[in-house]
């Protein structure tokens, strides 16, 4: 039996050929082109804070995936705790065993297990230090290939609950391809530091081959409803592809009065966002690529995304999907669906606010075929609308927004220039301002896919103001060669400025603690929000915030997000020497603005969401009489035009005669 990773084989050809060509670059050190002016770096202190030792699973260099990591404040304390998914090998060969023809198979039977004995862990945050609480909090999984986790109020209860998305085994010759895969797991915070599995009670179960879930109230009635995300099965080794469809899951609230909200799949209703082209008369049947047809699963049918055979691509994308973003491209005040897709284009989905999407992929200037993996979104140029980042398997995107009409590919830059970075194998990527100055900064994880790829670096990419993006990764301290699969950036440990946390698969976890608040003297603001109206932590809000000299920084609120890797819905501004904001305001779901004026710095802001002030009684009244005044001008001008019609007949009558 054959080694195999998790890549087309032109994707394979074309890494091997690159590498090849550039290897004596790659094999070195990453030269930066740039230098942190305010000196900031990052230290790591996974072993004091306790998270050195945490081992998620196999150590693989192939094509293992996890761990992921996903912050949220469980308990309520108010410091941020940490969930670890596991760490697998995704076909269950990365055993650096070649199985020789003849080979029994328990024998095969015995590796595959091994390298699915992957675990996951919940991290408290006890003043800086992670104690393991996993069993005793009843979220503890073993033997497992949960890779992705999110933490929301799904239930609107006041604490956060936990999304666990399952990968699944993922072999065409092993019997989960037939039962679809794992069911993933939603647990429900009980408020005493334990939770319950209520999957089968919300109905989220989605069996599929699972990454992630991301949350948003995407229909605005005031709960959270999930987007999770499906990336099928990619097998080399008989050149197969079998992608899924992700799922809307639509919140509708506890109809039975059990507590726990129901979920609907409102995945065709809602305009067909299933990440993937469907076939009209038989939605959700997978698609193989064409030269693939003899070994696919029985039911599945050749479709146009293939392991390149030539046919079109489809701008509503693969169905291999590895991420998705909730975020408003369009400044409508509802928040939009970008998918990253492997093997193709990557689709963006228009909310029309009614409760179903349009695609918009090729008016948004989105057709440029990648194999995406990570997707985050920031306004690094300071325009007032958010621009885009996807992770690639080779050059990254990074897009410009055009005013929220359509989005122009960065081609500049040391992001987009730096030879030693383009053929990289990207995973995550997530916009952040490390240094407090301002505007939003870029770390993208990277590492080998295979053995024919050298590990590659994760990149830290600095802002310079206005969309500028300058490779500072060996001078702010995160040099180092490790297959990163995902990250997460937050405050862990309270100080004002935001650290890093990298999941490795080939190593331990690596949580970086950044200097910036004590080295620049820059200041920083967090916004907590609490919906009542609006979701209880204000999920998918723009929260924007005006400086003295009038300019403004702006960010969206997100649960789930990237590859891997979920922050908590705190934004965080960075304000460089700003004293005092001027202005913040909050765009809420009801359309409401909030103004918070002369706003201290250095300080967690909790804004609780207001009612809509009430319409002056005044106003109301001018509004009735005006009413009354056209209802009977219009009454007195079709009495005049009937007497008139009569006056016309009688004079007609008498005419005759």
């Amino acid at each position: 039996m054959n080694q195999s990773g998790s890549r087309s084989l032109p994707t394979l050809v074309l890494l091997v050929l690159l590498a090849s060509a550039f290897s004596p670059a790659l094999g070195g050190a990453v030269q930066s082109s740039g230098s942190d002016p305010l000196g900031v770096e990052f230290t790591d202190v996974s072993n004091i804070t306790g998270l050195s030792n945490i081992s998620s699973g196999p150590l693989s260099n192939w094509a293992s995936y996890g761990p992921g990591t996903s912050w949220g404040d469980y308990d309520g304390d108010g410091d941020l705790d940490l969930y670890i998914t596991a760490r697998f090998d995704q076909l269950g060969m990365e055993t650096e065993e070649s199985f020789a023809e003849g080979t029994e198979q328990s024998v095969i039977d015995a590796a595959i297990e091994e390298n699915r004995s992957g675990q996951t862990f919940l991290m408290r945050n006890d003043d800086g230090q992670f104690v393991d609480v996993s069993v005793s909090a009843g979220v503890k999984l073993v033997n497992s290939t949960a890779i992705g986790a999110s933490w929301a109020d799904f239930d609107g209860d006041g604490d956060v609950d936990l999304y666990i998305s399952k990968f699944g085994v993922a072999d065409f010759s092993l019997t989960a391809i037939n039962s679809g895969g794992e069911e993933n797991i939603m647990f429900s915070n009980n408020g005493d530091g334990t939770f319950s599995d209520v999957t089968a009670l919300t109905n989220l179960g989605n069996p599929g081959h699972s990454t992630g879930g991301v949350w948003a109230d995407y229909d605005h009635d005031g709960d959270l409803d999930l987007y999770s995300i499906n990336s099928g099965i990619v097998d080399e080794r008989d050149f197969d592809m079998w992608p899924e469809t992700n799922i809307l899951y639509r919140n509708d609230g506890d109809s039975n009065d059990d507590g726990v909200p129901e979920f609907s799949d409102q995945t065709i209703e809602a305009g067909r966002i299933s990440g993937q082209e469907l076939n009209p008369t038989e939605d959700f049947i997978p698609a193989v690529s064409n030269e693939s047809k003899d070994n696919a699963p029985e039911g599945a049918q050749g479709g146009d995304v293939v392991l390149g055979n030539g046919n079109v691509l489809s701008p509503a994308g693969t169905g291999v999907s590895w991420a998705a973003l909730w975020f408003d491209y369009n400044k409508d005040g509802w928040e939009d669906l970008f998918i990253a897709s492997d093997f193709g284009i990557s689709p963006l989905y228009e909310n029309n606010g009614d409760g179903t999407f349009d695609l918009v992929t090729g008016e948004a200037g989105l057709l440029l075929q990648g194999t995406g993996m990570g997707a985050h979104a920031a306004d690094i140029d300071g325009d007032g609308d958010f621009d885009l980042c996807q992770t690639n398997f080779g050059p990254n995107f990074i897009w410009y927004n055009q005013n929220g009409e359509s989005f122009e590919r960065e081609l500049d830059s040391d992001f987009h220039n730096n030879d030693d970075k383009r053929i990289t194998v990207n995973w995550d990527c997530h916009f952040f301002d490390y240094d407090l100055d301002g505007d939003f900064d870029l770390f993208t994880t990277a590492g080998r896919i295979n053995t024919y790829v050298p590990t590659q670096e994760n990149t830290l990419f600095r802002n310079d103001g206005n969309g500028w993006l300058t490779d500072i990764t060996l001078e702010a301290g995160l040099g180092g060669h490790e297959k990163s699969m995902g990250a997460s950036t937050v405050d862990f440990d309270g100080d004002g400025d935001i650290d890093i946390i990298v999941a490795n698969s080939d190593g331990p976890l690596q949580l970086f603690e950044n200097n910036a608040a004590q080295i620049t003297g820059n200041h920083w603001l967090k916004i907590a929000l609490q919906g009542n109206q609006s979701n209880s932590y204000g999920i998918g809000m723009l929260v924007e915030v005006e400086l003295s000299d009038g300019s403004v920084i702006s960010q969206q609120t997100y649960a789930g997000s990237g590859y891997l890797g979920s922050g908590d819905p705190v934004v965080h501004f960075g304000l460089g020497s700003e004293t005092q904001v001027k202005e913040v305001r909050v765009q809420w779901s009801s359309g409401h603005i909030q103004v918070i004026q002369n706003v201290t710095v250095d300080q967690t802001l909790v804004v609780m969401e207001e009612s809509p002030p009430p319409v002056d009684d005044n106003y109301l009244v001018l509004a009735a009489i005006a009413i009354l005044v056209i209802g009977i001008g219009g009454r007195i001008l079709l009495i005049r035009n009937r007497n008139d019609s009569a006056l016309s007949e009688v004079d007609s009558n008498l005419s005759e005669d």
